[in-house]
């Protein structure tokens, strides 16, 4: 029996064992060579973790091929699933710290602060905007369409964050 990337992924059998997936693969492994280190990058400038924003990266990258057959825009559904993976991991990271928080008996905590640690502090969407803006050269109009948010909202975003940025690093 012919083990393909889904089943190694998935640890199934080939949903078609009798179809011949050599193009799609090949085509899905080119797509891969040509966006994960970017993607990964994106999402560590996100989470602030290369090691977390490789592992969006790759479970978005498996979903995909998954239904590589079923995507007319991989570009685009794979900037999204990396976004949602990204906004994911903030939630979850952010509800770990509220519970350490509780668990933690007054410790202060003194480090000298950079540039990655005060992106990781700003909300999600603002973080977003700006790795989006600065980092991925994003228009606003094509960063509220990968946020799927308003246009309006993405400059005041922007504003916010570069504000906090401002006083935090004087």
């Amino acid at each position: 029996m012919r083990t393909t990337m889904a089943s190694a992924v998935n640890d199934e059998p080939d949903p078609a064992p009798g179809r011949d997936r050599s193009a799609a693969d090949s085509m899905f492994t080119e797509f891969y060579r040509a966006e994960h280190a970017g993607q990964v990058r994106r999402a560590a400038l996100m989470l602030g973790s290369h090691e977390e924003a490789n592992d969006v990266v790759h479970e978005a990258l498996a979903a995909m091929y998954r239904r590589w057959d079923l995507i007319d825009h991989p570009g685009s559904y794979l900037n999204r699933a990396v976004l949602n993976g990204c906004r994911a991991a903030a939630n979850h990271r952010r509800a770990d710290l509220r519970v350490r928080k509780r668990l933690r008996v007054d410790q202060e905590t003194s480090r000298e602060e950079t540039l990655l640690d005060i992106i990781k502090r700003l909300p999600f969407n603002q973080r977003a905007a700006i790795v989006l803006r600065f980092y991925a050269q994003m228009t606003e109009h094509d960063i509220a369409i990968t946020l799927d948010v308003p246009q309006g909202s993405i400059g005041p975003w922007i504003n916010r964050a570069l504000t906090t940025m401002r006083k935090e690093l004087s």
